[in-house]
């Protein structure tokens, strides 16, 4: 089964009676969606969902600036250079979230980057393993 979009434009006065008519809990499911939209929005990030075709921004970050920016957090790197051992020096971020299944939704947004990795800024709790 394919998948389709459709964009609709919508009044807004349209848009603020659907919302009143909604039910609590569809309001807050939607809660949710509009405080993430904005906080990508203040942060220019590039919005998975509305942009399937990756543009880089140009700003390419060492890992060092990742990490500062974006701390406890799940990021996804791209066109990133790396050392001989595979360790991140500098990349573009393309997503960043607190929830790694955001992360892994993000990364099959983008088919046509040729390099990409994910990376966690914070410290690995000392009860987890990780498979390389």
């Amino acid at each position: 089964m394919t998948q389709t979009t459709i964009k609709l434009n919508i009044p807004f006065e349209s848009l603020l009676k659907g919302i009143s008519e909604l039910k609590l809990e569809e309001k807050r499911k939607l809660w949710k969606i509009l405080e993430r939209e904005i906080s990508l929005a203040e942060t220019g990030k590039i919005h998975v969902n509305d942009n399937p075709g990756y543009k880089p921004t140009g700003e390419i970050l060492k890992i060092e600036e990742i990490r500062s920016r974006y701390p406890q957090e799940w990021v996804l790197i791209a066109d990133l250079e790396a050392d001989e051992q595979l360790n991140i020096i500098q990349g573009e971020i393309l997503a960043h979230s607190p929830n790694r299944k955001e992360i892994d939704q993000a990364l099959i947004k983008f088919k046509n980057v040729k390099s990409i990795a994910i990376e966690y800024t914070g410290s690995i709790p000392s009860d987890y393993s990780v498979l390389l």
